[in-house]
C-alpha cells in the first residue's frame, strides 16, 4: 500500500509522535456523480510531548473542484490546506484498476505517495496515517498539562 521513502523512513524511527489515522466523508454530489470518489476533506494530525504538555496540531485539506480532471479511466483533483497555500494533496482514482492514489505536497516537494485498491477505508488509513510533515501548515491547539499520578 503506502510505500514511504528514506527520509520518511528516518523520521519515523527518530520522531516521538503520536499518530492518527482518519477516514474521511464521501463527497455527496447528486449533479456530478463522479465526484462522489472524492473525500469531502482529508485530515491530517500529529500529537507530541514538548516540556512536559501534550502538543497537537491539525492540517485540514479541502477539495479545488476547479482543479478535478477525467482522462480516461483516469480522475483526480486537487486538495488545498485551508492554512496554507504550499501545501496541497492530488487524490486520483482509476475507474479500470478500481485504485485509489495520492501525492502529497509540502512546498512543491512530494513528502509522501500513496498507492491503494479500491477500499476506501483502507487506503485514506495509509493516507493520513503519517500525520503531519515538517514544514506543513497547522493548526496548533493550546498545549495541556499532562496528568500527574
Amino acid at each position: 500500500m503506502r510505500q514511504f521513502n528514506k527520509e520518511e523512513k528516518a523520521i519515523l524511527k527518530k520522531d516521538a509522535k503520536t499518530r492518527f489515522a482518519f477516514v474521511p466523508q464521501r463527497l455527496e454530489i447528486s449533479w456530478n456523480p463522479e465526484l462522489n470518489r472524492f473525500p469531502f476533506n482529508v485530515l491530517y494530525m500529529g500529537t507530541r510531548i514538548d516540556n512536559g504538555r501534550q502538543v497537537t496540531g491539525s492540517a485540514l485539506y479541502e477539495p479545488e473542484f476547479h482543479t478535478y480532471k477525467k482522462d480516461g479511466y483516469l480522475s483526480c483533483m486537487r486538495y488545498r490546506n485551508v492554512y496554507g497555500d504550499n501545501c496541497h494533496l492530488i487524490i486520483g482514482y482509476d475507474d479500470k484498476d478500481k485504485k485509489y492514489s495520492a501525492t502529497k505536497y509540502i512546498n512543491d516537494e512530494c513528502v509522501s505517495t500513496t498507492d491503494g485498491g479500491d477500499d476506501w477505508d483502507l487506503f485514506f488509513i495509509h493516507l493520513t496515517g503519517f500525520g503531519l510533515v515538517n514544514g506543513e501548515r497547522c493548526k496548533f491547539d493550546p498545549p495541556k498539562a499532562l496528568p500527574t499520578a
